[in-house]
């Protein structure tokens, strides 16, 4: 951990919900001097979120952190989108998405927390309860927060950098005057944490709907269901007034048009979705992540998934920042990349609420016929998966033009197996498990001896310029190669993957973001190329950043 001034932290997180123990812990993984407050005393023991997705598994992945994850949930395969009470379900089957979690892991939010707050406890890194945010002033090159404890001292902190992941009522998005532009859906939503009497497959998310409205049902603890539900005859009420077990019963039995028991409630509540978002996501030295910055329906249980998106991008930028390795200049990639999926997210999610919620029989019946005929196509079940996944996503928008071959900068790089000598066998997400960029050159043994020269001359100026801001690593089609005489560590790529996953042929060197996307990828070992990308995203070690 980087030594301080008293009084002083490089990084303040405020919240500790599962976004803000996401960024502590990537930041203070990469060394990061982080605090960490939440004003309320104890972890909420509701699990308002539920359903983990591929892209965040993977996240979780570069993390160290996904076989937890995957131990503690359960996989759904796909997602019920067939909106009728009788016949054969036409589902979103994630079994064909090319990760190691092609499936919804389905985790009580709590158990998400206590994950990531094990993290930190690891690391060092205490959580502050009844600690709230009251006063943020920005400077040149720190803010001062001022925080009150539960005695009601203040204590003035200084930070290098502040990062609200305080939930949609964000005091920090209030104290730095980000508008929460949007509005609020027009349905009321009623929502039960129940034990459910009913023949379902308890994988798998079933939807329902009638004339009376429209239920989802998601198994996640043992008996108990997650019922979610949009009851066109009860929208009289205020979202305060008290929900209870017998509406909840009436509501799913209408909807549902058969007996489904519901006993012993957990947690009952009536919901009124938000479609809201800051206009940026960073004011200064402050970033908003997570529910503080976009708020949208719970459908398709994108919103935790999102926040801890956030996190991971803004992590690691903020630690190479903070430790010279890069310009300041790349914070504003945070939102630049971030923004506009929060954007897209959003709408989608917009509009599959209203799909689920229409009352015009007429276009009911269309939504009928097209989950029917149009849903069960191969192309719009990859489409479909992969955006409900967060596959899908990449920055692109953000580096338009970059990059050679079939993968361009921004992209996505998908995990692949690879072999090196005296090690089990390994992947490409462990070894970028370290932080910094990793460097990979990609040589076919044919032409190694010819190419040798030039690869290890490019290994020793990237080393000798950035330091332990960019690994480099080769990666070879065949053979046995001692990494001592290369300067780098040598994998081989077993089984094809690096080669048709990555478009990589003899003289392909690809920059890996420590986020596991694609920074850059050229095709020549051309060591002013690659000078070129480095001098872009980052700082030579002994200059100022």
């Amino acid at each position: 951990m980087a030594n301080v001034e008293e009084g002083m932290c490089e990084v303040l997180v405020v919240g500790a919900g599962p976004v803000g123990l996401m960024a502590a812990g990537e930041l203070a993984h990469r060394g990061v001097a982080v605090r960490v407050i939440d004003r309320e005393r104890t972890r909420d023991s509701l699990s308002k979120a539920l359903v983990v997705h591929a892209r965040t598994l993977e996240i979780m992945d570069l993390a160290g952190l996904a076989d937890e994850f995957v131990k503690r949930g359960y996989p759904a395969p796909g997602l019920d989108v067939s909106l009728q009470r009788t016949g054969k379900p036409v589902s979103v089957n994630m079994r064909h998405l090319d990760t190691r979690f092609p499936y919804m892991l389905v985790l009580p939010q709590r158990q998400t927390e206590e994950i990531l707050a094990g993290r930190l406890e690891d690391l060092d890194v205490p959580i502050e309860r009844g600690v709230e945010l009251v006063d943020l002033s920005p400077g040149q090159d720190h803010v001062v927060a001022t925080l009150r404890g539960e005695d009601g001292r203040e204590e003035p902190v200084r930070a290098r950098y502040l990062v609200g992941a305080d939930g949609s009522h964000s005091s920090v998005r209030r104290l730095v005057n980000l508008p929460f532009d949007g509005r609020q859906l027009d349905s009321l939503v009623l929502i039960g944490d129940v034990k459910a009497d009913v023949d379902l497959v308890r994988s798998r998310i079933t939807n329902l709907t009638s004339s009376r409205g429209f239920v989802s049902l998601l198994p996640f603890l043992g008996e108990y269901v997650r019922v979610f539900a949009v009851d066109f005859e009860r929208q009289n009420h205020a979202r305060d007034d008290v929900l209870t077990l017998e509406e909840l019963q009436d509501t799913v039995n209408a909807i549902a048009g058969r007996t489904i028991e519901l006993r012993d409630p957990m947690w009952l509540t009536r919901y009124v979705a938000p479609s809201r978002q800051v206009r940026t996501i960073r004011a200064g030295r402050v970033f908003l992540a997570g529910d503080a910055t976009h708020a949208h329906s719970p459908a398709a249980g994108q919103g935790m998934n999102m926040g801890l998106q956030d996190a991971a991008n803004l992590g690691w930028k903020l630690a190479m920042v903070l430790r010279g390795q890069a310009p300041a200049s790349l914070l504003d990639t945070f939102d630049s990349e971030r923004h506009p999926v929060h954007t897209s997210v959003r709408h989608g999610t917009d509009q599959m609420f209203r799909l689920f919620t229409l009352t015009n029989p007429v276009l009911r019946l269309a939504r009928s016929i097209v989950t029917r005929t149009v849903v069960r196509r191969a192309p719009v079940q990859r489409r479909l998966a992969g955006r409900l996944s967060g596959l899908a996503m990449d920055y692109r928008h953000a580096h338009k033009g970059a990059g050679e071959g079939r993968m361009r900068s921004g992209d996505r790089i998908p995990d692949v197996d690879l072999w090196t000598a005296h090690r089990p066998s390994t992947r490409l997400y462990e070894v970028l498990r370290d932080p910094g960029y990793g460097l990979f050159v990609y040589a076919e043994a044919d032409h190694l001896v010819a190419d040798r020269g030039r690869i290890t001359a490019l290994f020793a100026a990237v080393a000798g310029t950035y330091g332990v801001a960019v690994r480099p690593h080769l990666v070879i089609d065949e053979g046995v190669v001692d990494p001592a005489e290369m300067g780098a560590p040598v994998f081989v790529d077993v089984a094809s993957q690096f080669a048709r996953k990555l478009g990589a042929r003899h003289g392909s060197v690809l920059l890996i973001r420590p986020d596991g996307y694609l920074a850059a990828h050229d095709r020549s070992f051309d060591i002013r190329a690659v000078a070129a990308w480095c001098r872009s995203r980052l700082v030579a070690a002994g200059q100022e950043a």
